[in-house]
Parts: C-alpha cells; structure tokens; sequence
C-alpha cells in the first residue's frame, strides 16, 4: 500500500499515512492526529523514501562510503589490461590521422 501525506483541514497538521487508494479522494479511514478530524485533504507531493534493503551504511552496494568503489574497482584490473592490450595492438600513440582540409583540399582555390 502506498504512503500518502494529508493535511487536516481543522487544525492545518500535515502527517502521513499508509492507505489504498481511493477512486473518491475520500480516504474514509483517514484521521488527523492530532485533533482526531476526518476533513483532510490529500496533498499531491508526498516525500517518500526507503529502502527495503539493510540500513544504511551496511549494505556494500548501496552505502555512499565503498559502495560506488566496490562496483568500480571490482573489475578495475580486467579493465587497466583491456586498455592496455588495446593500447599496444593500436601501434600509433595518435589513434587519427591529421586531416588539414584547407591545404590540400582543391575546393578552396586561391585566396584572393
């Protein structure tokens, strides 16, 4: 079931609550809180956020302190000898050719 934020229309408190969605906009089990008002009127940007994962920090994937360095680096050394097979079967340092268009180009024609 989905969270929803309401505020009371008596008394202003905004709280949430974990409800189905009602076709009506209703919400008939709803009550505010504080004052115990069924007037509510559903606000539309509710802030949501969890995760159904392990709490914060725990989670090797996920963790903002090694997560992103567990994914990078878990295959960092099959990539460093990818880049560098790659580099030597290349043989030239520049990977293009110089193009100089104007030179040689017959197109342009002499500059008057």
């Amino acid at each position: 079931m989905p969270l929803y934020e309401f505020q009371c229309k008596k008394c202003s408190t905004v709280y949430d609550e974990i409800v189905r969605f009602d076709e009506t906009n209703k919400y008939k089990g709803v009550v505010c809180p504080h004052c115990g008002s069924k007037r509510k009127e559903k606000l539309l940007a509710s802030r949501v956020n969890f995760t159904f994962a392990q709490p914060e920090g725990t989670d090797r994937w996920n963790s903002d302190a090694n997560g992103h360095d567990y994914r990078f680096k878990h295959k960092l050394p099959q990539v460093i000898a990818e880049r560098q097979a790659a580099e030597e079967a290349g043989g030239s340092a520049e990977p293009y050719n110089p193009i100089n268009d104007i030179d040689s180009d017959t197109n342009w024609g002499e500059v008057k």
